[in-house]
């Protein structure tokens, strides 16, 4: 009985992440995914293929928080970034990148609270505690490639438009 489970499981995984992972979803697919998308995101197990064609992503995108002390005093903690981070660092944190990519969409506003009370209990200390997190996106147009060659890569250019999505008062019970 066990081995037939296990055969069941490993075989919903399979036909899950095909399913989510077709570019073009005929209809049975489309609602195969909408019964599997709790699973699938819950566990970390989708993909997301806009990256690569039709339509990548044409902007480049960084996501800060400003946090203010009891005593006044100000910090900006910056979402980690994989181009700045070795390659095992990079390995170990891709996730991060994730983060920061869905973290700055309104669509994942459901994590806005806990992503502020995690960055205020990174920063928290009892002789000064943090008081507000200010979550910030920051967003510039990636030009098109033009010319025969691609570009070499460039430094960081300044990002063009900058929106405060969420601004979180820390209350003395949160879990320190």
């Amino acid at each position: 009985m066990g081995r037939v489970l296990l055969n069941a499981f490993i075989l919903f995984h399979v036909v899950s992440i095909v399913c989510w992972s077709l570019p073009t979803q005929p209809g049975i697919v489309r609602a195969y995914n909408r019964l599997v998308k709790p699973y699938m995101l819950g566990s970390g197990l989708w993909q997301g293929w806009n990256m690569f064609a039709p339509d990548p992503l044409a902007i480049d995108i960084d996501v800060d928080a400003q946090l203010v002390f009891r005593d006044g005093s100000r910090k900006t903690w910056v979402f980690p970034r994989m181009e700045e981070m070795g390659y095992w660092e990079r390995y170990r944190k891709e996730r991060y990148r994730k983060w920061r990519e869905r973290v700055r969409l309104d669509a994942f506003a459901v994590v806005w609270p806990d992503t502020a009370r995690y960055i205020a209990r990174l920063h928290q200390s009892p002789e000064n505690p943090v008081v507000t997190v200010k979550l910030t996106r920051y967003w510039t147009a990636i030009p098109a490639p033009s010319g025969d060659w691609l570009p070499s890569r460039t430094p960081r250019v300044a990002m063009t438009d900058r929106h405060e999505f969420f601004s979180y008062r820390v209350e003395p019970g949160d879990p320190p």
